[in-house]
């Protein structure tokens, strides 16, 4: 069952649009509606394609990618993506009920790059305006709700990195490896980009 071991971020995210009904797709379509580069993308379906994961045909002259729904590990990738999904969706739905909102928040890390172990804790990154303190109590309520609640959804503790949208921006720009990660691979929950944070301060 070495199949498993082969995905990355990139590759659960080819499958995720492979898994949604959809007719098969070229490897150009799929890097287009998953926001990956095509070489990205090429490399993750080769490795998809030689776990026995996705079935390439060629329909000249393009090739077109298809899951392999007959593939024993399917309905596990099938119920971790469904799972992804459902965190994804209730970090939004309880973050977009905070009286002050974050400039961007994202969930980064080993659970989101699909690498977790049982020990991984879940990396939170809250950017604030940069009119709020750090030790405003409305602020620091809602990231302590949000700790506690993602203890009660997973199991898991949540590690939040909490900083001003100046010093996520400035940070950025600094190539600080945790930002780029989060940045690169992380799901945005709520607000912006950190890109888009960096791109509207300059």
């Amino acid at each position: 069952m070495g199949a498993l071991a082969t995905l990355d971020p990139h590759g659960l995210r080819l499958l995720r649009v492979l898994l949604g009904g959809g007719p098969p797709m070229t490897g150009r379509a799929l890097a287009r509606v998953t926001g990956i580069s095509q070489s990205t993308a090429h490399r993750a379906l080769t490795r998809l394609r030689d776990a026995g994961l996705v079935v390439a045909e060629r329909t000249p002259p393009a090739v077109v990618y298809r899951a392999n729904a007959e593939h024993l590990a399917m309905p596990a990738l099938v119920a971790l993506i469904r799972l992804e999904e459902l965190l994804r969706a209730r970090f939004a739905e309880h973050v977009a009920g905070w009286r002050r909102r974050p400039e961007s928040m994202v969930l980064y890390g080993s659970v989101a790059r699909g690498q977790a172990t049982p020990a991984s804790d879940i990396d939170v990154l809250a950017v604030r305006p940069d009119g709020i303190e750090p030790d405003e109590e409305t602020w620091q309520g809602q990231i302590a709700e949000l700790s506690d609640r993602v203890l009660r959804w997973t199991g898991r503790r949540a590690s939040v990195i909490d900083m001003s949208a100046t010093e996520a921006t400035e940070g950025l720009a600094a190539r600080e490896p945790y930002l780029v990660e989060a940045d690169r691979d992380g799901w945005l929950i709520a607000g912006r980009a950190l890109h888009e944070l960096s791109a509207q301060a300059t």
